[in-house]
Parts: structure tokens; C-alpha cells; sequence
């Protein structure tokens, strides 16, 4: 069993209009403060329009538990079927909500409502693309397939920051800031047709039918593995949203430039990211995962704190660079993470495993970081506490991958029940 491209392509279709779908009220945060939220006070609305931002990942670990639920028990193909189409009809229904000024403090409540929906269907997709890719791969090459995987979703952050750069250039019409949601829902049409067309994962047919112990039962076996799996996601998604998200408003304050400008800022980090997880994602499959991630949190705490300085430099183009290099720098770790926190649970209750402890992780540390970061440089002069606060992430990120390390360790605890095949010949 090699690579299936049919599986993968699906995958990535449908995880790539998952997050641009999901991303793009990131990014369009500063445009959209004042128009769905009350502008009497600028910093106010824009810190608002942030919290709507997390509430969305807050949402994640139901979305997680809901289609974790359905891809253990009905399939995967159905729960990636079902988080597209839920996907698809918030986001049309956030092009079109009327503003603030039109109706009112109903205007900010939609908002909040819509992206409590959006939560709850990538908590369901993002680990799911990967199980499904996984799942109808060799063992040898899951690093890669998973790398593929991630890639394609750092792809929809790419569409999602070109389509909002292109709709708030200076020409484009008032109501210009509807279309990039619009067309999200137009292009999901795709993602659901290649998915309803693939085969069921061969792992998922296989254990289907078998008796299983109770999803609680088998949190039981190994509750630290969630907690490591929380803290990777947690490092990853710091430092995904930070950059795409806060950092672009951050430059932009700095250097006073416009919000095109701004916009575009986001394609050169994410494309170095892009790069960097098919790199260290594949070479996970040569050198092992878990090597290779402690390799990656411990560079990342020795050159984050400078880098982050370096975006502060004297130049747009300096801070840009800096932003890159630790886009780059993250992916030594994030590249082979994704698929590590699909491969440590068993196939059995795997989707709702992976799928409720990733986005636990995602909604505690990456759904926050905007916001955090947002406080953080507005209560300190200079980077050094915005740098601090990247580090203790690294931190938990090294934790993380240690807690992993020390359960699997065959010379520090005996399985018979499951090995995950990053530990097997």
C-alpha cells in the first residue's frame, strides 16, 4: 500500500476550503471590526472581532467530539462529507450578514454564532483529512502523506490571504469584504465532490466490526497522551495564527501601511511553512518523528526570541524576513506533528482521540494567540514579553513530545495492546 492520490486529493481539496474558509475572518479581522461591531472605539471593536476569532476555536473540541463520534463509528468519509457541507453554508451565511450599522448588536451576535459553527466543523475536518490520508498509506511513507496533507491546508490559508488581499484593494467596492466568504462557499462544491467519490479507509473497515472498549475506557489507558497531544497542537498553532493572523495588524501599526499591504503580508510566511512541513514531514519517515521534533522545539527556543526582535527591526522588510524564517523554523516541528498525533492512538477510537486532544490544543493555545499577542504588545513596550510568550510555547511544545517519547519507550513501558507504526520495523 503506497500512496493513494485519489484519498489524498480529497483530503486536501476538502481541507483546503475548510480553512480558507475558516482563516479568512482572520485575516479580514481589522477590516471587519468596524463594520460588524461597534466602532466608537477602534481598538475595542478590533479586540472584539479577535475574541469572535477564538470563540471559533473554542468551538473546535465539539465539532472534535460530534465528527469524532461519526468517523469512529459510521466512517470517515461520512464525517469529512458532513464538516464540508456545515463549513460551506456558514461561511455564505457570513458573506451575507448585514452590518453593525444596519441592525445592531445582532449584527456582532451573528458573528459569534456563525463562527461557533465554523469551530465546530474544523474540529471535525483538520485531524480527519489526515486519519483518512494515513489510514490508505504505508507505514513508511506517513510522514510524507501527512506533510501532503498539512500542506494543502496551509494552501487554503494561501487562497484565503490572496482572495482577501485581492477584495480589499483600495478599487474594490464597499461591499467588496463579502465576496472572499462568498466564494469559499461556491469552490467547497468541489472538495464535496471528489470526497463523496473515494473509497472508506481500509483500517476503519477492518475494525468496525470488532468489539472495542468504550471511548472513556480507552482515555483510561493513556490520558498523558492526550495531554501530549494538546501541547503539540498547542506549540503549532501559536505560531500559525500569530503569524497569519495578529503579526500582519502588528506590522501594519508599526509601519503604517495599508490594509492591501497587510493582507498580503501572510503569503511569504505561509509559503515558507508550506515548504518546510513537506520537507521535515517527509524526512520524519528517514529519521523518525520524534527525533526530529525535539530537534525542532529545541532550535525554535534558541531562535525565536531573536527573530521575534528582528520583527520589530528597523524595516517592513526585515521584520517580513523575520516572520519567514520562523514560519521555516516551526515546521522542523510541526511538519512531522500532525501525523505523529494521528499515528499514537489505535485505530479504534482514533478520529475522536486525535481529533478532541488536537483541537483541545488548538483552541487553548492557537485559538488565543491573537488575542494574547494583541495584549501582550499592547500592555509592553518593545517584543520582549510577545518573545517570552513564543518560548514558554516552545517549552510545552518539548514537554509535549517528551511525554510522547517516555510512554513509547519499549525500554520504559511494555505494550502488547497497540504500537503505533512510527515504532514498529
Amino acid at each position: 500500500m503506497g500512496i493513494n492520490r485519489k484519498v489524498l486529493l480529497a483530503s486536501i481539496s476538502g481541507g483546503v476550503l475548510e480553512i480558507y474558509d475558516f482563516i479568512v475572518y482572520g485575516l479580514m479581522a481589522s477590516t471587519l471590526a468596524p463594520l460588524l461591531f461597534n466602532s466608537d472605539d477602534p481598538f475595542s471593536s478590533l479586540i472584539q472581532s479577535y475574541i469572535a476569532f477564538s470563540v471559533g476555536f473554542l468551538a473546535r473540541p465539539i465539532g472534535a467530539l460530534i465528527f469524532g463520534h461519526l468517523g469512529d463509528c459510521f466512517g470517515r468519509k461520512k464525517a469529512l462529507i458532513f464538516s464540508s457541507l456545515l463549513m460551506s453554508f456558514a461561511t455564505l451565511a457570513l458573506g451575507l450578514i448585514p452590518t453593525y450599522e444596519t441592525i445592531g448588536v445582532w449584527a456582532s451576535v451573528s458573528v459569534f454564532v456563525i463562527r461557533i459553527l465554523q469551530g465546530i466543523s474544523v474540529g471535525g475536518e483538520y485531524t480527519g483529512g489526515i486519519i483518512m490520508s494515513v489510514e490508505h498509506t504505508a507505514k513508511e511513507r506517513r510522514g510524507a502523506i501527512g506533510a501532503y496533507v498539512v500542506a494543502g491546508y496551509l494552501g487554503g490559508i494561501f487562497l484565503g490571504t490572496i482572495t482577501s488581499f485581492l477584495f480589499t484593494l483600495p478599487f474594490m467596492p464597499s461591499w467588496g469584504w463579502r465576496l472572499p466568504f462568498i466564494f469559499g462557499f461556491i469552490i467547497v462544491g468541489v472538495g464535496f465532490y471528489i470526497r463523496s467519490r473515494v473509497e472508506e479507509s481500509p483500517e476503519f473497515v477492518k475494525v468496525k466490526e470488532t468489539k472495542r472498549d468504550s471511548f472513556f475506557q480507552d482515555f483510561m489507558k493513556a490520558p498523558q497522551l492526550f495531554v501530549a497531544c494538546m501541547g503539540m497542537a498547542g506549540f503549532g498553532g501559536v505560531f500559525l495564527y500569530t503569524i497569519t493572523v495578529y503579526i500582519p495588524t502588528y506590522l501594519k501599526n508599526n509601519f503604517d501601511i495599508s490594509n492591501s499591504t497587510m493582507m498580503f503580508i501572510p503569503i511569504l510566511p505561509t509559503f515558507c511553512m508550506m515548504i518546510g512541513v513537506i520537507i521535515f514531514g517527509s524526512l520524519s519517515d528517514k529519521v523518525g518523528r520524534i527525533p526530529l521534533m525535539k530537534l525542532g522545539a529545541i532550535l525554535f527556543m534558541i531562535l525565536v526570541i531573536p527573530l521575534v526582535y528582528l520583527i520589530n527591526g528597523a524595516t517592513l522588510m526585515i521584520g517580513i524576513l523575520a516572520l519567514m524564517a520562523i514560519g521555516f523554523l516551526s515546521t522542523i516541528y510541526n511538519g512531522p506533528m500532525n501525523t505523529l498525533v494521528v499515528e499514537v492512538f489505535g485505530p479504534t477510537h482514533r478520529y475522536k482521540s486525535a481529533a478532541i486532544s488536537y483541537s483541545l490544543g488548538m483552541s487553548l493555545f492557537g485559538g488565543t494567540a491573537p488575542l494574547i499577542a494583541a495584549w501582550i504588545t499592547r500592555v509592553s513596550d518593545g517584543p520582549f514579553l510577545l518573545s517570552a510568550y513564543f518560548f514558554l510555547t516552545g517549552v510545552i511544545g518539548w514537554g509535549a513530545i517528551k511525554i510522547v517519547d517516555n510512554h513509547f519507550n519499549p525500554e520504559k513501558k511494555k505494550r502488547g495492546d497497540f504500537i503505533p507504526s512510527f515504532m514498529t520495523s
